[in-house]
């Protein structure tokens, strides 16, 4: 049963699964004092020896017996600390178990009440106005008064059983950082991750960093460490024929690691397309093979046979098509000096079919580190809308981006998991929650230049997409709603971002926007399809899509613009063409990167007719002028 306003589980996660790790910890450090011990034997098996070598080796098994030592003392202590916290977490998740009863036993008493106090005819004539929540007012009723009480007892009731539930959430919060907190507080175990302690492989190949030791880390315990930042300190103390080693053994982890260089990601997707253009051609093959074998034996109904495996063929094609187009893709890129050259191969920094999930990456690469450069002044991220898949995921707009916020820009196009494929798919709210966490987890994962500022633009359905990150912790120095289906499912406004309520936030929508313009919710409607509009939030600074030439206010507006042979409503077409270069929206999208001026949206006047209101476009209004505003 879904229920109004209940907070997430108190009680998730697998207990048993933390006991494992516990158990882990103690292993591990009965076996680093077994470790310690032995170099101490090996040490007082040398004390009767003097020779130069010895002497010198002896400091050396000392400061060895001891680092085992350590390892083993914060191995039981973390142990401890993790301990309690599966004894804690079975305790929320018994107690959970009996609030969520006790909340939906309240919930199903309100809908009693309500069917008590509303017949059929009137649940039918109002009762669709109303929310769960909301009950018939007094003067509108006719019928005995008491079942409006009992009914709003009923509302009181589930609310305060649901308090009690959404109280053990926040009980649960507070567990995990303290824990956290306990455990970094552990020399050598500094691993902790937002969502708790990292794996057992995680705790290895942090130990093994520490220790100097790692000739044995693979790439499977460097990405159990979960921390972008501690993923790049392993990185980071790798020498190039080990890095090179990871990439080779384990390309599809390296390139869709965050923290891990992009140069790096850029080489291990390399092999990761690779791979996946042979696993196509490899299918097609097997397809012809079973067409062939059903032809063979079929009387009837050849040609059909023929059609769905020619088209499942052909889908296949499509996707080799695609993918070696990212391997022999031309990108300009443009030094500190102003010098362009073209190298072959787009920069795909994501890139996992299982996930439906790819992201790539425009601008200049520092030869030393890999990364961004330090001379870089603004860093965007990119997120697209519906539709958005493996093989059209809106690339163009963030070269288009880069290229217009000049060489000291960088853009990062990121669509790092499904995306509804339809409208009625882009009802659904599931695909944002599913996106939300691994976007501000890529966003965590970008080594910034000192001086850089960070974007992040949501289009469309990628707008609730990067509201929900905000949500989940996403950390950015500015973001910019396009087209926005939303501020994110049950966000009612920038207050609840815990590190970007502070943050400029920008928007921008046309004003004959069809697409997502008839869906967003009022000021802080939490049942709008895709939480608060961007358009009416609090914070949220409204920019004009103004003209398809920024510079000529004759030109068509944005909302008038029909993309050449399409044949679709210009309704329809503004929803995508606000990323026109060179047009007022595009202008306003690279201001907000680069910290430049933007032009605020111009409100409409309404003017009465012959008794009819009519609604004139600011932008021709007799009195427009741009009003511009310096981005923060």
């Amino acid at each position: 049963m879904t229920l109004p306003g209940l907070a997430a589980d108190p009680g998730e996660g697998d207990v048993d699964g933390i006991r494992d790790l516990a158990r882990f910890f103690r292993a591990r450090a009965g076996a680093q004092r077994e470790r310690s011990a032995s170099s101490n034997r090996a040490l007082s098996a040398l004390s009767p020896v003097s020779a130069v070598s010895v002497d010198a080796l002896r400091p050396r098994i000392t400061v060895l017996a001891s680092r085992f030592t350590e390892v083993a003392d914060a191995a039981d202590e973390a142990a401890g600390v993790i301990e309690d916290y599966a004894d804690a977490v079975a305790d929320l998740k018994r107690r959970a178990r009996s609030a969520r009863a006790d909340a939906e036993s309240d919930y199903a008493a309100v809908t009693t009440r309500r069917s008590a106090a509303l017949n059929a005819a009137s649940e039918f004539v109002v009762g669709w106005a109303l929310d769960w929540d909301d009950v018939l007012p007094s003067w509108l009723y006719l019928d005995d008064p008491s079942l409006l009480d009992r009914w709003q007892g009923a509302i009181d009731d589930y609310r305060s059983s649901r308090a009690a539930y959404n109280a053990l959430r926040d009980e649960r919060d507070q567990l995990d950082h303290d824990t956290a907190a306990r455990l970094s507080g552990i020399p050598l175990v500094a691993a902790i991750t937002q969502d708790g302690v990292v794996g057992a492989s995680g705790f290895v190949a942090a130990t093994a960093l520490w220790a100097g030791d790692t000739d044995d880390v693979t790439a499977e315990q460097i990405a159990a460490l979960g921390d972008p930042a501690l993923v790049r300190q392993v990185w980071d103390s790798l020498d190039r024929a080990e890095r090179d080693a990871l990439i080779a053994a384990a390309p599809e982890i390296i390139g869709n690691l965050d923290g891990i260089p992009i140069a790096d990601r850029v080489a291990a997707n390399r092999l990761n397309i690779e791979a996946e253009i042979a696993a196509r051609e490899a299918e097609i093959e097997r397809l012809e093979a079973v067409r062939d074998a059903a032809l063979d034996s079929a009387y009837h109904s050849r040609d059909a046979i023929e059609q769905v495996y020619d088209d499942l063929i052909a889908e296949q094609q499509r996707l080799i098509d695609s993918y070696r187009d990212l391997l022999t893709q031309e990108v300009r890129v443009t030094d500190e000096s102003g010098l362009s050259r073209v190298e072959i191969g787009a920069r795909v920094v994501v890139f996992d079919p299982s996930l439906d999930a790819i992201a790539t990456y425009h601008g200049p690469i520092d030869p030393v580190t890999g990364d961004i450069p330090s001379w870089v002044e603004s860093v965007a991220i990119s997120v697209p809308g519906t539709g958005s898949n493996m093989t059209d995921f809106g690339d163009g707009h963030a070269a288009d981006l880069q290229h217009a916020a000049g060489r000291r820009s960088a853009v990062f196009q990121w669509a790092g998991g499904a995306f509804p494929q339809s409208i009625p798919e882009a009802m659904s709210t599931s695909y944002s929650h599913d996106l939300a966490p691994r976007l501000r987890d890529f966003a965590a994962g970008i080594i910034l230049p000192a001086d850089a500022t960070l974007t992040v633009v949501g289009h469309s359905y990628g707008g609730a997409t990067v509201g929900l990150a905000e949500a989940a912790g996403l950390r950015a120095d500015r973001i910019l709603y396009v087209a926005a289906a939303g501020m994110g499912d049950g966000v009612s406004g920038v207050a609840d971002f815990p590190h970007t309520s502070e943050v400029p936030h920008y928007a921008m929508m046309s004003r004959n926007d069809l697409v997502v313009g008839l869906i967003q919710g009022r000021e802080g409607d939490l049942h709008a399809l895709h939480g608060q509009s961007t358009l009416t939030a609090g914070g949220v600074t409204r920019l004009e899509t103004g003209w398809i030439d920024a510079s000529d206010p004759d030109s068509d507006d944005i909302e008038d613009f029909d993309v050449p042979g399409n044949g679709t409503p210009s309704a329809i077409d503004s929803h995508s063409s606000i990323y026109t270069p060179g047009s007022t929206s595009f202008e306003n999208m690279v201001a907000v990167i680069t910290g430049g001026e933007a032009e605020l949206y111009a409100e409409d006047e309404i003017i009465v007719a012959g008794g009819h209101p009519i609604t004139i476009d600011g932008i021709d209004r007799d009195d427009y002028e741009p009003v511009y505003v310096e981005v923060g």
